[in-house]
C-alpha cells in the first residue's frame, strides 16, 4: 500500500505547504516536485507497479478528448458561478503563479516552467494513478484489494472515487468528467499505464494552453 499511498498525501501535503506562500512558490515548488520524485522512485524501485508498454493508442486518445472537455468546461466558469453559495472549505483556488511577473531572473523562470511542466505531465500523472486507479478504487471493490482485477467494476468504489477526484480540484465539474473518462479508460483497458499515459499527455497539453494563453488560474 505505501507505493500507492504515500507518494500521493506527500505531493498533496507539499504542495499545499508551497501555495501558501506565493512569494516563495517560485522554488518552493520545484523542491516540491524533487522531493516527491525521489521518494516515489525509491517507493517504486523493483516493484513493476507501473508496467510501461507502448500500446498506448487508447490511454492518448482519452487523454487529448479528456483535456478538451476540462478546458472547455472551464471556460464556462461554472464553478464560480456558485462559489459565492458554497463554504470555504469547497473553494479551493489554485497559486495562479505567473512565472513572467514574478521570477526576474530568465534562466530562474525558464527552470521553473520545466519543473512544472515537468510535475503536470510526469510526476502528478504517476502519483494520483497509483492513487486513485491503482489503490482507492480497489481498496473500495474488495478488502483483498491487491488481488481484484483493475478492470473490475463496482458501483460504490466508482463513484465515490470520482466524487473525491472531482472535490481534490478547484475545477470539480471538468474534474468530475475528467475522472468519468479516466474510470471508464481503466475498466475498458485493465491497464493501469493507460491511465497514466491518459493523465500525462491531458497535462502536457494543459500546460502548453497555459503557458500559450497564460491562463495561470488553471495551474
Amino acid at each position: 500500500m505505501t507505493a500507492y499511498v504515500v507518494p500521493f498525501v506527500l505531493y498533496l501535503g507539499l504542495i499545499q505547504i508551497a501555495a501558501a506562500y506565493p512569494d516563495q512558490y517560485g522554488w518552493l515548488y520545484p523542491t516540491v516536485v524533487t522531493l516527491v520524485s525521489v521518494v516515489t522512485i525509491a517507493l517504486l524501485r523493483g516493484r513493476h507497479l507501473l508496467g510501461p508498454h507502448l500500446r498506448v493508442i487508447a490511454g492518448v486518445s482519452v487523454g487529448i478528448i479528456g483535456i478538451a472537455l476540462w478546458i472547455g468546461l472551464c471556460r464556462l466558469h461554472c464553478e464560480q458561478a456558485i462559489a459565492e453559495y458554497l463554504p470555504d472549505w469547497l473553494q479551493p483556488k489554485r497559486p495562479a503563479f505567473n512565472p513572467w511577473e514574478s521570477i526576474d531572473q530568465p534562466l530562474a523562470r525558464w527552470a521553473f516552467v520545466a519543473a512544472r511542466l515537468a510535475g503536470l505531465a510526469i510526476l502528478v500523472p504517476i502519483v494520483e494513478e497509483l492513487f486513485w486507479r491503482g489503490f482507492l478504487l480497489r481498496w473500495l471493490t474488495s478488502a483483498n484489494w491487491q488481488q481484484q482485477k483493475l478492470d473490475a467494476f463496482g458501483i460504490r468504489s466508482f463513484v465515490v472515487v470520482t466524487l473525491l477526484f472531482a472535490l481534490a480540484h478547484p475545477e470539480w465539474l471538468a474534474a468530475l468528467v475528467y475522472c468519468t473518462f479516466l474510470n471508464g479508460l481503466l475498466y475498458w483497458k485493465g491497464d493501469l499505464w493507460n491511465c497514466i499515459v491518459a493523465h500525462g499527455v491531458s497535462n502536457l497539453i494543459l500546460g502548453i494552453y497555459i503557458l500559450s494563453t497564460g491562463s495561470w488560474e488553471l495551474w
